[in-house]
């Protein structure tokens, strides 16, 4: 699930070290605000953390972003906890800037190139002639 919304607060960070394989490791949980819906009159609000450092180090409150997260559910000790599991972020500035095109100028004694076409795929032909409702 990808959803845009914003930082409403970061978390203090967490760090330790593993205790299977002796790496140091840091978390930032923080709070994201985002609309399930369009046309929703309130904000729906999520924990979720990150291990990335250059997110951790990046990341401020108010800050708009988009973020994928998707849930997982674990047992321990007879007891099941949700987790809610950051799988791609990205900055919403970021994310509207396109990077244009910059036209290339041909080399000397190249051929220039012409646009390649695409033959029309006989699905999509069909598909205009097609009067089906499905």
């Amino acid at each position: 699930m990808k959803f845009q919304g914003r930082v409403k607060k970061i978390l203090p960070v967490r760090s330790g070290v593993s205790q299977k394989t002796g790496n140091e490791w840091k978390t930032m949980p923080f709070i994201f605000e985002y609309y399930e819906e369009d046309n929703a009159r309130f904000p729906d609000s999520v924990v979720l953390e990150t291990y990335d450092t250059k997110v951790i180090d990046n990341l401020k409150e108010g800050m708009e972003i988009i973020v994928g997260f998707g849930h997982r559910t674990r047992e321990y000790e007879g007891r099941w906890y949700n987790e809610l599991r950051i799988y791609s972020l990205e900055s919403v500035a970021k994310a509207t800037q396109q990077p244009a095109a910059a036209p290339q100028s041909p080399q000397p004694g190249s051929q220039p190139q012409q646009p390649v076409q695409q033959p029309e795929s006989p699905q999509n032909a069909a598909a205009d002639t097609d009067d089906l409702p499905f």
